[in-house]
């Protein structure tokens, strides 16, 4: 069965009304994952048996009269995110083996409507960066050429059919980037919206779980799932503030909705790609939409400052992995080559270039010199970001200024940390984002974001569906 271009509704119907069995859907799936993944390196790990056990018991509960809204829906969770039943490798070879004792929140939630885990999804070293090239098992391809990076495996696997929703991290920018990439909708909640329990994160300040599909309708479906309060998450926000956030006019083409076009950022992106947003734009407003041209600077300096504190925080974050507490212990003669060996163990290449300068970002001397100077950037980026959606329901921006990484080049680390310019910064904010498919230069998709003011995912997942049907890459059945 292919499950390209179906949206989950639908195929909830279907499972829900017998005229097709979890079991038989998940069957299908478990074949296609094994065929597409030998190509593109997708996952990590496929569930197998685990995935039909589950269908098993959704036919079981519906066939009890249970109301599922993801009845036998394909999920397939990024490898840093917690699964207690498949290994969860975290993108580094020395938990290849590690089962989590415990499951993310998030993954509980979409179990309990339906949903059916088919496996986790390939990551970089230790879950940094925007492309997996970094990743222990090798980079995952872009369905679309094979030269290229998908840059995210959960959108390669939407866009393939493989299944219906990934449900993935977004730190800097690597959820919406890798959606841009392959030509799916990705969204990045607001902070406080969805509990990051059971998410390793290297930036615990920015990381955060979304979800990636092939419409803003199928996100909702999830998002409406794995929102909400939770006890072990002290970050969520203290109230149920859904139906607050960000208003669903009825016409949303209409003049009643005004979206901000910062110029000086789209001037920013290549040309190729350049052409591509400013199509996008003509098409907007010819379908109605209000544009305003609004000015938003701090882009260069949020992305530095972003480095900053997250590379302090990563440092912070790693230096657990010693091989005592956790990762695994190295043959040495004493405590610090045993330190030594297990972390080059357990951390590769980025992530060890990430703790060092992290660590030296916090020593001393350089603390106030580098990062109390990136904290008094972050809380400017916050103020501007609040500034701009005063002016505007919502804010444009580009979500890539340069194609994917291809894998016959090895970029420059600096020049992989500069993809980040458009995305780390509203990360930063801590608001609400979407990037949906804008147009193609070549073969390759090009996504666009749009930013909201907090907890307005419903409107953003509203307009993504409003403008992507007059894109013909969405909704699509992706690469043959």
């Amino acid at each position: 069965m292919d499950l390209r271009g179906k949206p989950v509704r639908k195929m909830v119907e279907a499972v829900s009304s017998k005229e097709v069995s979890a079991y038989q859907l998940i069957e299908k799936t478990l074949e296609n994952c094994a065929l597409v993944n030998e190509a593109l390196n997708i996952f990590s790990v496929i569930a197998g048996v685990d995935a039909l056990e589950q269908a098993r018991a959704i036919d079981k509960r519906l066939e009890v009269g249970e109301n599922l809204p993801l009845a036998g829906i394909p999920v397939a969770v990024k490898d840093d995110i917690f699964y207690g039943v498949l290994p969860t490798g975290l993108g580094s070879a020395a938990f290849k083996e590690f089962i989590p004792p415990y499951t993310a929140t998030a993954v509980e939630r979409l179990m309990d409507a339906g949903a059916i885990v088919i496996g986790k999804t390939n990551i970089g070293d230790m879950g940094l960066g925007s492309s997996t090239v970094s990743s222990p098992n090798g980079p995952t391809v872009n369905p679309w050429d094979a030269g290229y990076a998908a840059g995210s495996a959960g959108a390669a696997a939407v866009i393939t059919g493989l299944c219906m929703l990934a449900l993935e991290s977004d730190t800097g920018g690597a959820l919406r980037q890798g959606a841009s990439h392959c030509g799916v909708a990705g969204l990045r909640p607001g902070m406080g919206r969805v509990s990051r329990y059971g998410l390793n994160a290297d930036s615990s300040s920015f990381a955060q779980v979304g979800v990636t599909a092939l419409s803003g309708d199928d996100i909702l479906c999830a998002l409406e799932v794995i929102s909400g309060p939770d006890g072990r998450d002290a970050s969520l926000a203290a109230e149920d503030k859904w139906a607050a956030g960000g208003r669903v006019a009825p016409d949303l083409q209409s003049e009643s909705l005004t979206i901000g076009y910062p110029a000086a950022a789209f001037d920013l992106p290549e040309p190729e790609i350049r052409e591509v947003y400013e199509k996008a734009r003509e098409r907007y407003q010819a379908g109605g939409y209000r544009l305003t041209e609004i000015d938003l600077g701090l882009l260069p300096e949020a992305l530095r400052a972003y480095y900053v504190i997250c590379l302090a925080e990563t440092s912070s974050n790693h230096a657990r992995f010693d091989g005592i507490r956790f990762g695994r212990a190295a043959e040495a003669g004493d405590l610090e080559e045993l330190y030594a060996k297990s972390r080059r163990l357990t951390l590769g290449p980025e992530a060890r270039r990430r703790s060092i300068f992290g660590t030296y970002i916090l020593g001393k001397g350089h603390y106030d010199r580098y990062y109390r100077q990136a904290l008094k950037i972050w809380n400017l980026v916050r103020r501007e970001f609040n500034r701009v959606l005063k002016e505007c329901d919502l804010l444009m921006l580009p979500v890539v200024k340069a194609a994917p990484v291809r894998l016959d080049e090895e970029a420059n680390f600096l020049e992989n940390w500069g993809a980040d310019l458009f995305t780390a910064p509203v990360s930063m904010a801590g608001l609400p984002a979407i990037s949906l498919p804008a147009g193609q230069v070549g073969k390759m998709p090009v996504g666009l974001q749009l930013v909201g003011r907090p907890f307005s995912e419903k409107l953003l997942t509203a307009v993504c569906d409003r403008l992507a049907p007059e894109n013909k890459l969405f909704p699509h059945r992706g690469p043959s």
